[in-house]
């Protein structure tokens, strides 16, 4: 509409209203009724003779009195005549109601001198023809319904019923031009049914009833329905008997919920059964005996959601914006919601009886009330004049000059500044009186509000907040599973109780090493919880563990799959606080709990089963929160490999006392490897040897085939694949002539191949030894031996015969270590460029291992030298003077660094691999595990592979310095 064609109309309505306040209107004034109501409100401009002909029998029979619900009612059940014709009721009910309408406008419209209404009264009308409106639809539908399918009948035999409960501003009376209706369907019970269960009856009803408020023709449409304050919004079911509601509002009922039942009002249907509804449901869920001042500042920072969220212009919205219709609505409802409890009086749907009844009660005072009423009452009626004139449920003053001008003119303002001055004060007093109300200012806006707005709503730009906020838009069906349910991690549920946990969750997802990783395991832990309130109430209650719970989940696969797999792991990351229990406690209990779970009269097999339970229970918990702690820098790596190492340990000892009937006499596990130098990582393997006394065996029974036998079940108790999770992978290899030997050895028979003094207690003897028969490589893994687990006097004596073998034999050529080392190098590393491994490859792990087994062989009759642990026998070695400073910084450094690494991969892939792979998606992923960012151009995998490179050729030229090669060999 062009400028000039606006400013004639507005002409036209100032003439209007210039002649209707000089004089009454007469029959033959419909026409020019029509053509105010058009210029006014042109929604309803009438378009057809029977909408004249309305006009004109408004003017008949008057407007200037209100029509009581009981009056109006009966004048709209002879409109639309019977219910046997849909077709016929529903286009007799839509002109009914348009009649109406125009009628109830007019009254706004025209000055008070000629019957003209005042906007709580118009409020009042329209509630009144909404409610008679869902009357008639609601007959409708259940003589249709009730036609085809029998009447509803509840087990008792007698009927049952539906009732229609009127929300927001129709619960209210305060139902604006444009307003959708809010309403909640309740049947009574589900015990019963006609051909169709009570459930499915009430719900084609309901369904009906709706479609013909919102069938759309030529003439219009009725009304729009909008059902989202039902149980469970428009995930939840159309109707509900009363005892879903109860249960749905008793368990999972949120804080707007409490606000919105507020003003709740049957307007429809059973009004007996709305009663019940309000003392069996309303009552108890929306008042509360205690006083709560905060709900207060709850309320405000729902205003503060809703402005942010769904507000496009807060300083033209008349609702939502500062000092709006909300704040007004919210100043009475939290002084209801506060005091309800205990002053019933207050218990009114209204906002202005509410006002008024608070005024009684002294909770309000007299300037208060009036500063509150008059910028409501002012506030709703420009708010109608917007909604008559654009005929849509909008909110927002006009942007357009003379759109504005128009609704200053039609509000009976001389000039556009006039209203604007009066919105401004009045909103201005209601959020002045408001901000006082709160205990304390809203909360800052969350920073992610809108993206969880958008998750509920399933918005179609999800995709591109998820990659802006998290790079990923793979994390969206995660963080969309996460808010399916009320009282899910992000649930509305969740959010409406605690509600700075979801913001908290979301930032420490985004700040995770993978926020993909984390929102799935997150997804799937959730999934497995059966209640999950504990959990969530516990990560409310500690700002840190949001966090802590991210992080372990999102840099780990290894710990997400072992706590989705055992949800009871969560426990760990959630109640652990970083502390890592003592192993042989846990392992205790663990054991102690299957025990006395286990009957009296269980069989071998059942105890056994039970047994190896605990174990994986017991190995899974510690494994879990070392990976947490180290993960949270809690403990050190060197810490979480002792820590692990003395797991294994333990496990080992209760699997060999087990297997042995609590007498493991004749049988000792010794460590070797990095279990026997206490540095197992979250994927080592375990090397042990097994050694037996032949003189310890039962009388009768061959000594090698009983402690064979005895070491075989025990690697099955440890190995076996198990449901309470994982064991261990051992290694005995590291045996006598490796694996081409017996998997278990008598003690003869190791001395003889160590070729050892039969007398071990005797002092080793001057000058060199003879040479074992045991190859370099077999000599230097007994440098790690200790005892772990079985027979302590037995291991002593085994670990004798292994000092002698392994450091007063002197050192093995340095060209027989460097053969070996290269050929591990180029048999299990087989590096390219880009493709590196961290444990085998040139300048790994190995290189520091064997530079310092070396030297401990070459010098180790200075028994200060003698230890399993690498990082202390390089601080030996140096503090002896074996190991200068430059080569000890070198090699140790270098070593911490890489064991730092391998445990970080481990724990990332829940694998035991040592490669590092330049064009691997993963390398980012651990670069961030490593705490390394990006920096200018370098990514953090980048800067993460220089330093690797960096640090793995320092390693190797110590390597070869300290075995004095002068080169890199070929």
């Amino acid at each position: 509409m062009s400028e000039n064609e606006l400013l004639r109309l507005a002409d036209r309505i100032d003439a209007e209203r210039a002649r209707a306040a000089s004089r009454d209107y007469g029959a033959g004034d419909a026409r020019a009724l029509c053509i105010l109501l058009s210029v006014a409100y042109p929604p309803l401009a009438p378009r057809s003779e029977w909408q004249l002909q309305a006009v004109e029998r408004i003017v008949r029979e008057g407007w200037r009195v209100e029509r009581k619900p009981a009056n109006l009612l009966t004048r709209m059940l002879a409109k639309v005549g019977g219910l046997g014709d849909s077709a016929q009721f529903l286009a007799n009910l839509r002109r009914a109601v348009w009649e109406e309408k125009a009628r109830i406008a007019l009254r706004e419209l025209l000055p008070h001198r000629l019957g003209g209404a005042t906007v709580d009264v118009t409020s009042r009308e329209l509630s009144h023809l909404a409610e008679i409106a869902f009357e008639l639809a609601l007959r409708e539908a259940s003589s249709y319904i009730g036609q085809r399918f029998g009447e509803p009948r509840r087990s008792d035999g007698g009927y049952s019923t539906l009732v229609v409960l009127g929300m927001g501003k129709l619960g209210g009376r305060e139902l604006n031009a444009g307003s959708d209706v809010d309403v909640v369907f309740c049947y009574d019970t589900d015990e019963g049914e006609s051909r169709l269960s009570l459930h499915d009856h009430w719900t084609r009803v309901a369904r009906r009833l709706v479609s013909t408020l919102e069938a759309g023709s030529e003439d219009g449409f009725v009304w729009r329905v909008d059902l989202r304050l039902r149980p469970e919004g428009s995930q939840g079911p159309i109707v509900n008997s009363l005892s879903a509601a109860e249960r749905y509002y008793e368990t999972w009922g949120r804080f707007w919920e409490r606000a919105a039942l507020l003003r709740t009002r049957a307007i429809a249907g059973s009004l007996e059964l709305g009663r019940v509804f309000e003392r069996e449901v309303v009552v108890p869920f929306v008042y509360r005996h205690e006083v709560d001042p905060e709900i207060a500042r709850a309320l405000a920072e729902l205003v503060q959601r809703s402005r942010a969220e769904l507000s496009p212009d807060p300083a033209r919205d008349l609702k939502l914006g500062s000092g709006g219709i909300r704040e007004a609505e919210f100043f009475i409802q939290s002084l209801q919601l506060i005091w309800g409890g205990r002053e019933s009086s207050l218990r009114v749907p209204g906002s202005l009886p509410a006002l008024s009844r608070l005024r009684s009660r002294g909770l309000v005072s007299d300037r208060e009330m009036q500063a509150i009423s008059e910028a409501y009452l002012l506030l709703r009626r420009v708010e109608h004049r917007v909604q008559w004139m654009s005929g849509v449920q909008t909110h927002l003053l006009p942007d357009d000059a003379a759109e504005l001008g128009r609704l200053a003119r039609s509000l009976g303002y001389a000039a556009v500044d006039e209203l604007t001055e009066q919105l401004a004060r009045a909103r201005s007093l209601v959020g002045e009186l408001f901000a006082e109300l709160a205990p304390s200012r809203p909360r800052p806006e969350p920073r992610y509000a809108s993206l969880l707005a958008k998750i509920e709503a399933n918005a179609e730009d999800l995709p591109d907040l998820a990659e802006e906020h998290f790079g990923s838009v793979e994390i969206v069906e995660h963080l969309k599973a996460l808010a399916r349910s009320p009282n899910d991690l992000l649930g509305s549920l969740t959010r409406d109780r605690h509600p700075e946990l979801p913001d908290r969750m979301l930032q420490a997802i985004a700040e995770s090493p993978d926020p993909e990783q984390a929102a799935r395991h997150l997804r799937l832990l959730f999934s497995r919880f059966v209640a999950p309130e504990p959990y969530i109430s516990f990560l409310a209650e500690d700002p840190r563990t949001p966090h802590m719970w991210a992080t372990a989940l999102g840099a780990s696969e290894f710990v997400g799959e072992a706590v989705v797999a055992r949800p009871d792991l969560a426990d760990a990351i959630l109640f652990g606080g970083g502390r890592v229990s003592d192993p042989v406690h846990v392992v205790a209990s663990e054991i102690e709990a299957c025990a006395a779970a286990t009957p009296e009269t269980a069989d071998l097999y059942e105890r056994r089963e039970q047994f190896v339970a605990a174990l994986r229970r017991a190995r899974g918990r510690v494994m879990v929160e070392v990976a947490v702690a180290d993960l949270a820098a809690s403990i050190g790596t060197r810490d979480a490999t002792r820590v692990l190492s003395s797991l294994a340990d333990e496990i080992i000892d209760r699997a060999v006392t087990f297997e042995m009937e609590g007498d493991p006499t004749g049988l000792t596990v010794i460590a070797v490897g990095k279990l026997g130098g206490r540095d197992i990582g979250y994927g080592s393997d375990l090397d042990v040897l097994f050694i037996y006394d032949p003189e310890a065996a039962p009388a009768g029974r061959d000594a090698s085939e009983y402690f064979v036998r005895s070491a075989q079940h025990i690697l099955r108790l440890l190995s076996e694949p198990h449901p309470a999770g994982r064991g261990y992978e051992l290694d005995a290899r590291l045996r006598p002539s490796g694996s081409h030997g017996l998997l278990v050895t008598s003690l003869p028979s190791f001395v003889r191949y160590h070729n050892v003094s039969k007398d071990l207690s005797a002092p080793p003897a001057a000058g060199p030894s003879v040479l074992s028969s045991g190859a370099a490589w077999e000599r230097q893994a007994l440098l790690r031996a200790r005892v772990c687990a079985g027979d302590r006097d037995l291991g002593e004596r085994v670990l004798a015969a292994a000092h002698v073998a392994a450091y007063e034999r002197g050192a093995p050529a340095v060209e027989e270590i460097v053969r070996l080392r290269l050929r591990m190098e180029n048999e299990l590393a087989r590096e390219r460029t880009g493709r590196y491994d961290l444990k085998t490859g040139a300048g790994g792990l190995l290189d520091v291992e064997f530079a310092v087994q070396w030297l401990q062989m070459n010098f180790g009759r200075d028994l200060r030298v003698r230890t399993t642990d690498t990082v202390e026998a390089l601080k030996a070695l140096h503090a002896a003077g074996y190991l200068g400073t430059s080569h000890y910084e070198t090699l140790l450094d270098g070593y911490l660094f890489l064991r730092r690494l391998e445990q970080r991969m481990h724990v990332l892939h829940g694998s035991s691999s040592t490669l590092i792979e330049a064009s691997a998606p993963g390398l980012h992923k651990l670069a961030r595990r490593m705490g390394l960012g990006d920096v200018g151009r370098a990514t953090a995998g980048e800067l993460l592979l220089t330093r690797y490179l960096d640090v793995a050729r320092a390693v190797r030229a110590a390597f070869r310095a300290v075995l004095g090669v002068s080169s890199e060999p070929p």
